[in-house]
């Protein structure tokens, strides 16, 4: 050792330009190296999501949750499991194994598990299974908002069309892999039902849901709100106005007189109950 340090004192010509070469190759190097500003990191977590509208928890645990749960258990490779039911939605946390050597097939075996789930209800979407990795992490958000609170649906039509157009600008842009909106209302069709009238016909809520389901073939069951003066029931479909539904006939008899929608309800064009609040500097936001 104390031979090469007084070798290296003695070469102080040599030294330096040795100590030049290696800074000089390393930066060389470090231009040229592939860089990344976002690497992609995988968490080695899988989400399982599966919508079913109108379902209430109780519906969505048994009839959604459980069936996903039974097939997940057949996978191996995973560490553990937690699931939540919530109205309209399912929800599947998976965590792999950290010493599966293959996880990619990990994931394949959740996915073809899941695609081989046939009980779960013919209104619920199918289960959407994702990686949760950095990619899908957004790099940029674009907030657009409205200059005024309205909450009127001729507002939210506006923000959306805004919303509309930089998205497609967006998509046209090179090295854009995916967009994903927020605070995304979708509009749907609100029968306020009148009890009284109802009952008086001797109908009931159910009636008015049947009659609906056999003209629209996206309806997805109904949501039913409200109290004792008044009942919403809130259907997303291929009705495209309130004319449309006041006229869909509830029930008739033998002599052709019938009784439709309008004669218990009245219907207007609505949004979609929003999931949560999105804002910005405390004004609605559609990203």
């Amino acid at each position: 050792m104390k031979f090469l340090v007084e070798y290296f004192l003695s070469k102080s010509i040599f030294v330096n330009l040795l100590t030049f070469l290696i800074i000089l190759i390393g930066g060389f190097t470090a231009v040229k190296m592939n860089r990344e500003a976002f690497p992609n990191i995988n968490f080695d977590i899988v989400s399982v999501v599966t919508v079913f509208p109108g379902a209430s928890p109780a519906e969505i645990e048994k009839l959604v949750t459980k069936p996903l749960e039974e097939a997940i258990k057949e996978v191996d490779g995973i560490k553990e499991f937690r699931s939540a039911s919530i109205e309209n939605r399912s929800g599947i946390v998976i965590t792999l194994d950290p010493d599966s050597t293959d996880t990619q097939k990990v994931v394949d075996d959740i996915k073809s598990a899941i695609d081989r789930v046939e009980d779960l209800p013919e209104e619920a979407e199918d289960p959407l299974v994702a990686e949760i990795t950095t990619s899908r992490q957004p790099v940029i958000e674009i907030d657009i908002s409205l200059k005024s609170n309205d909450s009127s649906i001729e507002a939210e039509k506006r923000l959306k069309a805004q919303a509309k157009v930089v998205e497609q600008a967006l998509e046209d842009i090179p090295g854009v892999a995916r967009i994903s909106k927020r605070g995304w209302r979708d509009t749907e069709m609100q029968v306020d039902i009148d009890p009284m009238a109802m009952f008086s016909k001797y109908l009931t809520s159910q009636d008015i849901i049947f009659a609906l389901k056999n003209r629209n073939i996206n309806f997805p069951g109904g949501n039913i709100a409200g109290n004792q003066k008044e009942i919403i029931l809130r259907t997303i479909g291929e009705f495209d106005s309130p004319q449309e539904i006041e006229e869909v006939h509830i029930r008739s008899n033998e002599v052709g007189n019938s009784i439709r929608i309008d004669n218990v309800a009245k219907v207007a064009e609505g949004l979609k109950e929003a999931e949560y609040l999105d804002k910005v500097n405390g004004k609605k936001r559609s990203p």
